[in-house]
């Protein structure tokens, strides 16, 4: 059952934190189509103050519809730099089954997908200067 609009899930939990100029965003419980629309607007909301990149944290996603594989794709059109961080069955298997799996860059945790971040942005800086 839906919960109301503008009512936080029972079955979902957001966390957002910052790595230095990174977004990194936690998804702990069940992403559906009940559930995305709130962790689109914490990614849509925190995407507003310009992140050099964001980090999608799945690995507390027990369940992964296509709800989420569409967010996932809409992540990967509103910035640049998007890392998924997934370990579990529940989302690798969706994402491997399907094309979108060629579109992103899977890490099984955030720290991997920090150093990937760190390493790509000093490329790209290194690039512009040179």
């Amino acid at each position: 059952m839906a919960e109301p609009m503008g009512q936080p899930s029972p079955i979902l939990d957001i966390r957002v934190t910052r790595a230095g100029d990174v977004l990194v965003v936690g998804v702990t419980g069940e992403l559906d189509m009940d559930t995305a629309p709130e962790v689109r607007a914490v990614i849509v909301s925190g995407l507003v103050e310009r992140p050099s990149a964001l980090v999608l944290d799945l690995t507390g996603v027990g369940f992964f519809s296509s709800a989420g594989l569409s967010l996932l794709l809409e992540a990967r059109r509103r910035i640049d730099t998007l890392a998924v961080v997934a370990n579990g069955r529940a989302v690798l298997r969706p994402i491997q089954l399907t094309s979108i799996a060629a579109l992103l860059t899977v890490f099984p945790s955030v720290d991997e997908a920090l150093t990937w971040i760190s390493t790509t942005q000093s490329v790209h800086q290194a690039d512009r200067r040179g």
